[in-house]
C-alpha cells in the first residue's frame, strides 16, 4: 500500500480520468484531497477529465475538495463528438 502511495505522489503526471463516475464516500473524497494537496505540495502535474460542472463538483465533493480541483486547475471544457458512439456505429 505505501508503494501505491509512493507511486501517486511521485510520478511526473497522475491522470485521473472520469472523475464523478466513483462511488462517491468521505472516505474517497478525503483520498482524493489528499492526493491533490500532496501533489501540489510537490509541484507535480495532475490531468483531471470529468463531465461534471463547476457546480457539479462542488455539490459532489467536500467544500475542501471541490476548492482544490476549481481554484488549483485550469479548467477546460473539450466539445466534439462521442468516438465511443461513432466506433459502436462504425461511423470511425
Amino acid at each position: 500500500l505505501a508503494s501505491l502511495y509512493d507511486d501517486l505522489y511521485h510520478c511526473d503526471l497522475l491522470i485521473i480520468d472520469d472523475l464523478g463516475t466513483e462511488l462517491t464516500t468521505s472516505f474517497t473524497s478525503s483520498q482524493l484531497f489528499s492526493c491533490m494537496n500532496e501533489r501540489h505540495l510537490r509541484k507535480k502535474s495532475t490531468l483531471i477529465s470529468t463531465n461534471l460542472s463547476p457546480e457539479e463538483i462542488l455539490s459532489t465533493y467536500t467544500e475542501r475538495c471541490a476548492s482544490r480541483i476549481i481554484s488549483n486547475y485550469t479548467m477546460l471544457k473539450l466539445s466534439g463528438s462521442d468516438i465511443r458512439l461513432k466506433k459502436k456505429l462504425g461511423g470511425f
